[in-house]
């Protein structure tokens, strides 16, 4: 995958096919996700434009309406990964990530 998460362009239309509801319940999930990434010992790398420390964070923020999207990259031992958050509960998708981990 590499290192650069989706361009905000592509997370804009994304945003535009999914509806305004849709897109805040998975950008809620994914937030939560990133979160948890970004402070797990066995991760050594979080892409996500709702983090404060991710590049992108000034622009998506003045971009993104809604959220910031439902995708996650993260790298752990040494592999690129990419995180798809969906409908469910978010403390179930992170104990879903933490099997992986």
């Amino acid at each position: 995958m590499g290192e650069k998460s989706l361009d905000l362009a592509t997370l804009q239309a994304l945003s535009s096919r999914m509806g305004r509801e849709r897109w805040r319940v998975l950008s809620d999930a994914a937030q939560v996700v990133a979160n948890y990434l970004a402070c797990h010992p066995r991760v050594e790398a979080v892409r996500y434009p709702g983090l404060k420390a991710d590049p992108d964070f000034p622009r998506a923020a003045n971009e993104l309406v809604g959220g910031f999207g439902p995708y996650v990259a993260y790298r752990a031992a040494g592999e690129w990964r990419l995180w798809e958050a969906d409908d469910r509960d978010a403390r179930e998708q992170v104990m879903e990530l933490e099997m992986r981990l």
